[in-house]
């Protein structure tokens, strides 16, 4: 999944994104447009939308 549709999902800007994504401890996409299904586990959690088991 790209930034751009992460961000869209989310209903948050792409900007807005790009700054949560520098808080979550152990992600480093740098410029990289395509996020990982690891990734996107580590973002969903940190942003509550995975529960847990």
């Amino acid at each position: 999944m790209g930034k751009s549709e992460l961000a869209a999902k989310l209903g948050i800007s792409r900007e807005t994104l790009r700054k949560k994504l520098k808080k979550v401890k152990g992600l480093n996409t740098g410029r990289r447009q395509l996020l990982y299904p690891g990734e996107l586990k580590l973002i969903y959690e940190e942003f509550g939308i995975l529960k847990g088991g």
